[in-house]
């Protein structure tokens, strides 16, 4: 290997964004696995067998099972310890962020209004600032009202 000089990156973005585009990344890879994983088993792959390749133990490939059984992809997308089952997917969240930036939504009135029209679902205002602020959709918000 040659020992040439350093590249040039542009460090625009701070390190913080960067992990955190990492951390909504690795949510993604983590669902590909468990989706893979029910893949392998409509193939007739044994949980055991499954799981050992991803170097996890079998209990956990029961717990996937048993939360596709019950829920499909909304029980495979499902955070541990996450508390209550939100009422949307993370599918739908993310359904939700294009249709915010795409229709240029910028009030609390208009998302609620979208959520309750796209999939029937209400949300009390405070908890929809809450959900708003956990998305990250603060700034697509903002930069909506600007147009």
């Amino acid at each position: 290997m040659s020992m040439g000089r350093q590249a040039y990156i542009n460090k625009s973005v701070s390190i913080s964004e960067i992990r955190k585009v990492k951390r909504d990344l690795q949510k993604f890879v983590d669902l590909y696995e468990k989706v893979t994983f029910i893949e392998e088993l409509y193939f007739d792959e044994t949980v055991k067998s499954a799981m050992e390749k991803r170097g996890k133990t079998p209990q956990t490939g029961y717990k996937w099972l048993k939360n596709w059984n019950e829920n499909g992809f909304d029980g495979l997308f499902r955070k541990e310890g996450s508390g209550r089952i939100s009422k949307l997917s993370d599918y739908q969240l993310e359904i939700l962020k294009a249709n915010i930036s795409v229709k240029g939504l910028s009030s609390i009135s208009e998302i609620k209004n979208e959520i309750y029209r796209e999939f029937g679902v209400t949300y009390s205002e405070r908890h929809l600032r809450r959900l708003i602020f956990d998305l990250g959709l603060l700034d697509i918000i903002n930069s909506n009202k600007l147009k």
